[in-house]
Formats: structure tokens, C-alpha cells, sequence
């Protein structure tokens, strides 16, 4: 799995899908501006991507809105994470909807954010899925949270510890690791440990799983 960049590391080649161009040279741009990200393709459309990822082109993260001319987003992160599997996939779109953002997430997206936030989110949010997590965009998270607080528990012999629920609970609520661990006064080794911990108990392989799998036990107070 490929970590954050640093300054004297290998820059990480990232794929950025979005039809507008301006919008496409603002993110290259911030990027440039960062350093360690090296914009090895960028494609107005899906196909176009797709083309060039099954020619050979290589990232190991990849940006893709998701209402594109011709195939979906939705549709084109089936097939992306089929041609890379190790790739990460981050959704920057302006959509909200709750079909959209849940047809992403169940295609494979590793995270969703929001085009209306600022740079400084978009590199906090980059560096988040590079190192393993699944961030979703505070907005998302808690329209995630409405949706599944209304369903009725389901009791499991299986239990998350307390300070697994802890960690869950602020994870889904948008915060990044290094807040929890500050918050809750851990090192950021320990909040992945137990985020590690709760999928293997959940029997999950993403953070909004891991969420909506808590809640559907009745492990998760979100009053």
C-alpha cells in the first residue's frame, strides 16, 4: 500500500478523471504546489481512462468525479479497481445524493469528497486514503449516519470494545486519524490498530462497512 509523500520520497502517480478542465488544472496545480504527487495521466472522460490504464498506465491513486460524459464514475470504479486492485480510488464530485454516494462507496471508492472543499482538505484527504483509511467528507458521513440510525438493531454474538466504538464513531463522523488519536489521546499507531480490529470482528474491508455493520448490530450509539 502506498503511504503519504514526503518531500525526499518517490512522487506518487495519481490518475485524475473530470471533464472540466478548470476545475482538472486547479487540482494539478495544488498538487504541483504539494509535491509528492506526480500527475502521470488526466482524462475528460472515463473511457479515456480506462483506455490508458489497460495500455499500461500505472497510479497508485486515482480521482474520478462522478458525473461524466458517456460512463459513469460509478461504473468506471468497477472497472478500475478490476485493471489496479492496489490502486486507492477517491470520488471528488459535487453530488450528495444519498444513491450516488452509496453506489460509489459499493463500487469500491475508498473515500468521498466533496468539490466545495478547500485545498488544504483535498491534501488531508489524499494523504488519508494513501495511508489505509476510507475518509468520507463531513457531510457524507452524517447523512450516512441518518440513514443508518433509523434501521432497527440487529443483536450479534460478537462485540466491538468500547474504545473500538470509540474510534468507529469519530472515524464516521469525518474525523482523520491523527484527530481521533488526539482526541482520545492515543498515537495514530494505536487508532489503526483498533480500526484493524473492528473490521476483522465485523467482517468488513472498508470504514463505511465497518460503520453501517456497527449500527446494524446495535453497536454504535449515535444518539
Amino acid at each position: 500500500m502506498a503511504k503519504p509523500p514526503a518531500a525526499d520520497s518517490n512522487p506518487i502517480r495519481l490518475v485524475l478523471i473530470e471533464d472540466h478542465a478548470d476545475f482538472r488544472e486547479s487540482v494539478s496545480m495544488v498538487l504541483e504546489k504539494r509535491g509528492g504527487y506526480q500527475c502521470v495521466g488526466a482524462f475528460s472522460t472515463m473511457e479515456d481512462a480506462l483506455e490508458a490504464l489497460r495500455s499500461g498506465l500505472v497510479a497508485e491513486l486515482v480521482l474520478s468525479d462522478l458525473g461524466l460524459p458517456g460512463m459513469s464514475g460509478i461504473d468506471g470504479i468497477r472497472e478500475i479497481r478490476g485493471i489496479l486492485p492496489e490502486a486507492r480510488v477517491l470520488v471528488l464530485t459535487a453530488f450528495t445524493d444519498k444513491a450516488k454516494v452509496f453506489s460509489a462507496l459499493e463500487a469500491g471508492a475508498h473515500g468521498y469528497l466533496v468539490k466545495a472543499g478547500s485545498a488544504v482538505r483535498l491534501l488531508e484527504t489524499l494523504e488519508e486514503v494513501l495511508a489505509g483509511g476510507t475518509p468520507l467528507d463531513p457531510k457524507i458521513a452524517g447523512m450516512i449516519l441518518q440513514t443508518f440510525r433509523r434501521l432497527s438493531p440487529i443483536p450479534e454474538a460478537e462485540t466491538l470494545s468500547a474504545r473500538e466504538c470509540e474510534v468507529l464513531q469519530l472515524s464516521a463522523k469525518g474525523l482523520a486519524r491523527k484527530e481521533i488519536a488526539d482526541q482520545l489521546g492515543l498515537s495514530e499507531h494505536s487508532v489503526t490498530e483498533y480500526i484493524k480490529r473492528s473490521f476483522d470482528k465485523l467482517h468488513v474491508r472498508s470504514l463505511p462497512a465497518a460503520v453501517s455493520e456497527a449500527i446494524r448490530r446495535g453497536l454504535l450509539d449515535l444518539s
